[in-house]
């Protein structure tokens, strides 16, 4: 019986966490957070990297009772952990600039506005 658990549990868990090929990649889904009108708010990022090195997206994040989606390019395509982003959703467009952990388990970074100010927080963990 405990054998039939234990096996149980670890298909369970193999079926869920990323196989070591995802956790090795940028392509996936991030949950995280970014800061909108005056607060921090959950935020979905979806990256993929394209044939020629771009990194692209897109995005959702809770609007008051809506969620509201995004795009993101990167134009010229980057290279390493850091990586500049153009964003655009319905209230404008500006730069995101992030930092992936080497494992691609989850980024850090900051966003601004077509402007350039301010740098507001948006991050992620790979869910």
């Amino acid at each position: 019986m405990k054998a039939a658990i234990l096996a149980l549990l670890m298909s369970v868990t193999s079926a869920t966490a990323p196989s070591p090929q995802q956790a090795a990649s940028i392509d996936g889904r991030y949950c995280g957070r970014l800061w909108s009108n005056g607060m921090l708010v959950e935020a979905i990022t979806v990256l993929k990297l394209a044939g020629d090195g771009r990194l692209t997206g897109s995005y959702t994040f809770i609007d008051g009772d809506t969620r509201t989606p995004g795009t993101l390019t990167e134009d010229p395509p980057g290279k390493g952990l850091a990586r500049t982003l153009d964003w655009q959703d319905m209230y404008g467009s500006g730069k995101l600039s992030i930092t992936l952990q080497p494992d691609f388990s989850s980024f850090t970074g900051t966003w601004q506005d077509q402007t350039g100010g301010p740098n507001e927080l948006w991050d992620g963990v790979r869910c």
